[in-house]
């Protein structure tokens, strides 16, 4: 064993959790305190049950085995590679190691001793809650990788809330309360509350009942159109015209969070509730903070367009938006919610211009009740930029002798926002699941028969074709229709259990990269050599098996991440595999919406793969890890349904 002397001991620890998180002079003295070993193949570092260990163990080069002894033999249960420790748990427990160590090639290790390691356990918060406490939590380690994918340039035109802290990075809706909210009672007279907004300067007041819980808000703009417009005399109680039911956050939300409930439901304020009492008020311009880049202003002029021509600038200005929100510490998921309420309100307002154009052109109104349905990731609330489309139409089934004339009509319709939003960015989907589509644009019986047969009568191609319908979500229209073909599903699936086993072969189609002791798969040869699909080899495996769960207990939401909270609480998976599985999910997200925003720098068409040799080590050894959740999920997900294999 020597002292170490060189610089490469400095760069190795400022890439390792959670070395990477201290000082850069603490870091320089602890260089000063390693040492470093060679271990020969075979050998072994240290033994289970024996002395409590004198360093901590971080690999240079190599790897080793972890293995147990159970009725007399070795059982293997864990690798460990270039730039992971071992040893940490008898370091802190001052006890034996609770299993084998042993070098599995030729490895090079840095060495801590227990003195310094005690040092920084007793000096750095930081550095005992992983040792001491998050050390087995690997939810904790994915969600720290991901803030080294994006960081504040030098220089950002970023904003900042508090001191230090990037806008919405970490802020909580409570933290945006800016004073006790003025409230008023549900029989207070609407003069009276007009009085109490003047009197304090305000855009809307609360209307609570008498244990202080939100019934309804009343803004300067409800007094207007409903007061002063409609010529009546204030003397009304402010329940008749109060907006009700109020859209509700608890404080510990993130403010972004609180953004997308406004942006959904179209409000200016939100409520911050404790349980069910009323604790603050957010307003629209509260979260109005990013100087030049403000979300609630996309969707205002997404909104406010006239003409077809009219959208594709907002649009356009997405791309600044999103490296702006995800810069500034947004989550993956919600700025992925985000860009879905984008493309929402985009859709819904090329829908209405279509059927107004229709309309003036002679073609008639809408002949019957129908929804525009998402589909796949719209389906999903869960869209890059601007992905291939995925939609179709669902009708009530028209009356005997008038079907050609509906389905010409909602083909037109179908036609025209297909064209529409591939003239603002979104391509047409290559497998021509579009509303365009006659095959995707029909009635309600029509729909249900397509469900009965992927359900009852499908081959394992059919069922890895027809998945991205088993995401489907009424997004303009009469969206009971798409209740009512969910219903549908629902009772299918119960009707014939055995779909799920079917299902869940699929979803073992696509598995992650993973070679033997932790080794990526990558691509051969051809124009995508070295690299590895983020998509189809780490977000699909999650979205299909996560959607057999869901589908198991018939729960109707769409989004992964909620199906995910909702298996977690129908206690189909634990607590701690779907916080893994929520962050290794978040994480390749994340990954890949920095690979798309990187390409279109670029000019180059996104597309998602990587070559994970070019990745900073720390986000490639979490790559790992969270393919290797994947695996587990995939795992969790065979044993439940076994029949399937």
């Amino acid at each position: 064993m020597t002292k170490v002397h060189d610089i490469n001991a400095v760069e190795f620890l400022r890439e390792i959790i959670p070395f990477n998180s201290l000082p850069e002079e603490v870091i320089l003295e602890i260089c000063d305190q390693l040492r470093i070993q060679e271990f020969p193949k075979d050998s072994l570092i240290f033994q289970q049950d024996g002395p409590p260990c004198e360093y901590l163990y971080m690999i240079r080069r190599g790897a080793v085995i972890k293995s147990v002894q159970r009725d007399g033999a070795d059982v293997l249960f864990d690798f460990r590679t270039e730039g992971e420790v071992f040893g940490s748990a008898s370091l802190v427990a001052g006890t034996g190691p609770a299993f084998s160590v042993r070098a599995y090639e030729d490895t090079v290790c840095y060495l801590l001793p227990k003195a310094a390691f005690d040092a920084l356990m007793q000096n750095h918060v930081g550095f005992h809650e992983h040792f001491a406490i998050r050390v087995s939590r690997l939810s904790d380690r994915l969600k720290k990788a991901q803030s080294g994918i994006f960081s504040l340039p030098s220089g950002s035109d970023v904003l900042v809330l508090q001191e230090g802290r990037p806008l919405f990075g970490g802020v909580s809706a409570g933290e945006l309360i800016k004073s006790k909210p003025v409230t008023c009672s549900p029989y207070h007279e609407a003069t009276y509350v007009a009085k109490l907004m003047a009197r304090h300067q305000i855009g809307a007041v609360v209307v609570v009942d008498l244990r202080n819980r939100p019934l309804g808000i009343v803004t300067k703009t409800d007094m207007t159109n409903k007061i002063l417009a409609a010529e009546k005399t204030g003397a009304e109680p402010v329940r008749t015209i109060m907006s009700a039911p109020v859209i509700g956050v608890s404080p510990e939300e993130p403010a972004f969070n609180a953004l997308l409930k406004m942006a959904g439901r179209g409000f200016h304020h939100v409520c911050v509730v404790v349980g069910e009492m009323l604790l603050g008020v957010i307003s629209q311009h509260d979260l109005i903070t990013l100087q030049g880049a403000d979300p609630l202003a996309v969707i205002n002029r997404i909104e406010a367009q006239d003409t077809l021509d009219g959208l594709v600038e907002p649009v356009q200005s997405l791309d600044a938006l999103v490296e702006h929100l995800l810069e500034a510490g947004v989550e993956a998921k919600q700025v992925a919610g985000f860009i879905s309420e984008c493309n929402d309100r985009l859709t819904r307002r090329i829908i209405a211009l279509s059927q107004e154009a229709m309309l003036e052109e002679g073609l008639g109104a809408v002949p019957g009740p129908y929804c525009w349905l998402a589909l796949g990731s719209e389906g999903r609330k869960e869209q890059a930029l601007r992905t291939d489309q995925d939609n179709a139409i669902i009708y009530a089934d028209p009356e005997p002798g008038s079907q050609d004339r509906v389905q010409t009509y909602y083909l037109e319709l179908g036609r025209r926002v297909v064209s529409g939003l591939e003239r603002c960015g979104f391509p047409l989907c290559k497998g021509e699941i579009m509303a365009s589509n006659p095959q995707w644009c029909c009635s309600e019986t029509a729909w249900r028969t397509y469900f009965s047969k992927w359900i009852n009568d499908a081959s394992p191609e059919d069922l890895r074709k027809c998945t991205i319908f088993f995401d489907f979500r009424g997004l303009e229209g009469v969206t009971g229709l798409a209740d009512g073909l969910r219903d549908f599903l629902h009772g299918q699936i119960e009707a014939n259990r055995a779909f799920l086993r079917h299902l869940t072969t699929n979803a073992l189609y696509n598995g992650p990269p993973l070679g033997f002791l932790r080794s990526l798969v990558v691509e051969k040869k051809g124009v995508h050599k070295n690299k590895l699909n983020l998509k189809m080899s780490g977000l699909v495996p999650v979205v299909d098996a996560v959607r057999v769960f869901a589908l198991s207990r018939n729960i109707d939401a769409t989004n992964t991440l909620k199906r995910l909270d909702l298996v977690r609480r129908s206690h189909l998976l634990s607590h701690n595999m779907a916080a893994d599985v929520q962050e290794a999910f978040s994480f390749i997200m994340l990954l890949r919406m920095n690979r798309h925003l990187s390409q279109k720098k670029q000019d180059l068409a996104p597309d998602d793969y990587i070559n994970p040799e070019e990745l900073p080590k720390l986000q490639k050894r979490s790559l790992i890890e969270a393919f290797h959740v994947i695996r587990d999920l995939q795992g969790e997900m065979a044993a439940r349904f076994p029949e399937s294999l």
